[in-house]
């Protein structure tokens, strides 16, 4: 039997978390802390998950720069601000103006972390004494924006400030000499990128001018300048060779060996020696980000740039940024890719599930603005990439045994991909081209891999053969069309293959949908009756239906028989984008461009649940095999995993019943006792306004019931008083029950202050409705009491004249 389902809740979110600019690694290698606008986020490096963001969402005031010492970081914000708190809490302590001129470019602060060094756009490097909250040295002397800074002791225990320039010069400040000019090292012929110190007197320094140049601070001169080829955006010199050990490397080092590695615009992780000035070892995992060879291999676009990089002694591992705001982490024992973090992901346009040998999800494929697909793990959300497509891939899909992955892009180009056991990665098989505008739509066969179909902007359906596909290739083989159709007026939008492999349907922005036979190549129908045109076509797993969605905001179910249209379900309020059956062909889930998905019973046509699922346009949905899981993905740059919990949402019900249940015959139990007050409390956790009323008529008929019920209340919770206020407003309605309100408000006043009253959840709102009726019946009252006042009147005014008739009765003369 079907097991309809009732509610999906959200399991998980992957969001867009990083946008450029700097982050940083914690010492014990468990967290990352990246710059988001005018937010720190700070993330989970195993789950990926923002465990806490730092600052306040404020455009106005957008994060250029922070330093982290343990658990303090300071904050560098455009408008000259720094902010400084404890990360690891979200505690602000203090707030103040950099006193910089223009923007802080790049800061850090010394070993022990009492001082904190800011260089600006203006020029200068400011000198902070974060102990006592002031700052000490105002350096000047640089002609250009101050790119990177560097606290040094030399052997003389003298602190002193390095910092490179744009001008291509790096300026040595002594802090012990007030005034005096600093000592200019020249070198580079472009911007000092990265400066490291690799003992006491030996400094590292990379520029953009294809050379790293080596320093002793001792006589301040150049030992060696070694051209790297390439412009070198971060350096880092290791504190022991011993971390070498791992790499393939036959020569041996000594223990002060100066050796380094550079991260630049070739996308591949160098080592150096510093003695020799040769290149020790070129990183060979070269599939992590580079396009294949074979297509589109000179396209410098999608070539990798590293840009900042560290070194995690706990975890050995290296973590650098991208220029596509992407952080990667790799490991030093092979220098391979051990952890791919993407920071932005812009508007995502589709997403399916991929399984494992077992049929479980494991992966998760997205199609976002970019020519490269992502593979995410769905537990960890580390991120492989499909890179081929050389523009936005627009859609995609799997292959009914979730062994290939078919994609298709701007670019006009169907590429389909599998998993190369040999590589452990994605790899394209196969390229499909013929379209002669942007590729759309594409479906696989639902029982094989013969065929997939594809729609495209040129308002062409083409089906590919797969039958010859040969996987273990090592160039990807082009596919033949089998049979194009001009299909539409207008672009096409969707394509659904039906589960026998027979026909196909295509959804247009001409507002129709078309079924067509795959055998006979020929249109079997055309479906009109949308008013706008139509975004998804999907095909009924055991009925012979087909459901289309359209801009309209309209769900249209035609039989795939006669033709007709069976229904039509109402209920988004825009257009619907994507549609999906479940449980078995009895329900269907939409989403559309309100950021909403609705779960929809096809035998009534009524929503079941509708849910707030994003803030924008929802554009891909899909079910996972055993439909437990939901993943959706939308233009709120956001990617959400949403579980089946129709069971436990009704094994929640059955427990609460279960529950009312019992507490139902423990007030009665509590009343046939007479023990009031203990069940008063009960009947106000059930929720019973009548059952609550008849306890404390009981209470207030006992001798000194009103303090009774004074010192019960007494003994209750806001909350508990805050449902008993609001029962109060509807007892005080009705005159009935006044009497009762009217005491219960007494004791409440009595119990609680009036500030206390109106902080509760309900109270403005309870004394606002209270009033009137109040009033009322104090109106009423007086209007009684003048009415009693009159009969007494009236009453001794009888009773005088009765005392008088007989006075005068008693006075009348007798007649003989």
């Amino acid at each position: 039997m079907v097991r309809e389902k009732e509610n999906f809740i959200k399991q998980s979110t992957h969001t867009s978390f990083y946008t450029g600019g700097q982050f940083a690694i914690s010492n014990d290698g468990q967290y990352l802390l990246c710059t988001y606008n005018a937010l720190i986020h700070i993330l989970d490096i195993q789950t990926q998950h923002i465990i806490r963001s730092i600052g306040q969402d404020d455009t106005s005031s957008e994060v250029v720069s922070f330093a982290l010492f343990n658990d303090l970081i300071v904050i560098a914000y455009r408008n000259q601000l720094l902010r400084q708190f404890n990360w690891t809490t979200g505690t602000c302590l203090r707030t103040w103006k950099s006193v910089h001129k223009n923007t802080i470019i790049c800061m850090t602060f010394n070993s022990n972390g009492s001082l904190l060094a800011t260089g600006g756009a203006d020029f200068t490097v400011k000198i902070w004494d974060v102990e006592h909250l002031y700052y000490t040295h105002n350096l000047k002397g640089s002609t250009s924006i101050i790119r990177v800074v560097l606290f040094y002791t030399s052997e003389m225990k003298k602190i002193h400030v390095i910092c490179g320039s744009d001008d291509g010069r790096i300026y040595l400040h002594n802090l012990h000499v007030s005034g005096a000019n600093p000592t200019i090292l020249q070198g580079h012929m472009s911007t000092v990128t990265s400066l490291v110190l690799h003992n006491d007197h030996t400094l590292i320094s990379s520029g953009r001018d294809r050379v790293v140049i080596i320093w002793d601070l001792q006589t301040q001169s150049s030992i060696r300048t070694i051209p790297v080829m390439e412009s070198i955006e971060a350096l880092i010199a290791l504190s022991s060779v011993d971390y070498l050990k791992k790499l393939k490397i036959k020569q041996t080092f000594a223990s002060d060996e100066l050796l380094f590695f550079t991260f630049g615009n070739s996308g591949l992780i160098k080592l150096w020696s510093g003695t020799t000035g040769r290149c020790l070892l070129i990183q060979e995992d070269k599939t992590y980000e580079k396009i294949a060879a074979n297509s589109y291999g000179k396209d410098k676009e999608h070539e990798q740039v590293f840009l900042n990089a560290y070194f995690n002694e706990t975890t050995r591992m290296f973590y650098t940024n991208t220029i596509d705001h992407n952080i990667i982490a790799f490991n030093i024992k092979k220098l391979k890719l051990e952890k791919q973090f993407i920071g932005e992901l812009g508007d995502v346009l589709d997403v399916r599930f991929l399984n494992d040998n077992d049929n479980n999800p494991l992966y998760i494929i997205v199609a976002n603005n970019d020519e490269k697909v992502k593979i995410f793990h769905l537990n960890t959300w580390h991120c492989q990439m499909l890179k081929g497509h050389t523009d936005i891939v627009i859609g995609l899909d799997i292959s009914y045994d979730h062994s290939l992955i078919a994609t298709c892009s701007k670019d006009d180009i169907i590429r389909i991909w599998s998993y190369n056991v040999d590589r452990s990665s994605f790899v394209c098989v196969a390229i499909a081209e013929g379209h002669t505008g942007d590729v759309a739509a594409i479906a696989f066969a639902k029982t094989s891999n013969d065929f997939i179909v594809s729609g495209s902007q040129d308002t062409t359906a083409k089906v590919w053969s797969l039958e010859n596909l040969i996987l273990d290739s090592n160039e990807p083989q082009n596919l033949s069309s089998v049979f194009t159709l001009k299909t539409h007026d207008k672009e096409v939008n969707s394509i659904a293959v039906s589960f026998n492999d027979k026909q196909f349907a295509t959804g247009s922005a001409d507002k129709t949908a078309k079924i067509w036979d795959i055998r006979n190549q020929k249109l079997l129908a055309v479906l009109s009756g949308h008013r706008r045109g139509i975004w998804c076509v999907q095909y009924s797993p055991v009925n012979p239906e087909l459901a289309t969605a359209s801009a309209d905001g309209l769900i249209k179910i035609w039989s795939t028989k006669d033709y007709n249209c069976l229904q039509t379900i109402e209920g988004h309020d825009a257009s619907v984008l994507r549609i999906i059956y479940l449980s078995m062909g009895t329900q269907l889930i939409s989403s559309g461009s309100d950021g909403l998905l609705k779960l929809w019973d096809l035998k009534t046509s009524t929503c079941v649940k509708s849910i707030d699922a994003h803030e924008g346009k929802i554009w891909g949905m899909s079910a996972s095999t055993d439909e437990n899981l939901l993943v959706t993905c939308a233009s709120d740059s956001s990617v959400v995993i949403w579980r089946d919990s129709t069971e436990e949402d009704r094994q929640a019900k059955r427990e609460n019943v279960e529950e009312v249940l019992l507490m139902e015959q423990e007030v009665s139990n509590l009343l046939v006792n007479k023990k009031y007050h203990e069940a008063l409390k009960i009947a106000l956790n059930l929720n019973q306004p009548y059952r609550t009323l008849t306890i404390i008529k009981e209470i207030l008929n006992e001798i000194d019931g009103i303090d009774r019920l004074k010192n019960t209340l007494l003994q209750f919770s806001d909350d508990h008083l805050n449902l008993l206020f609001s029962y109060v407003i509807d007892w005080n309605t009705n005159t009935r029950h006044s009497t009762e309100a009217q005491i219960i408000i007494k004791v409440l006043l009595s119990i609680m202050t009036p500030d206390k009253i109106l902080k509760l959840p309900n109270g403005q709102k309870c004394v606002e409705n209270l009033l009137p009726y109040t009033e009322r019946h104090m109106s009423r009252i007086e209007r009684l009491s003048q009415q009693v006042l009159f009969l007494d009147f009236s009453w001794h005014s009888m009773k005088y004249l009765d005392q008088s008739n007989i006075s005068s009765s008693n006075e009348l003369p007798t007649t003989t």
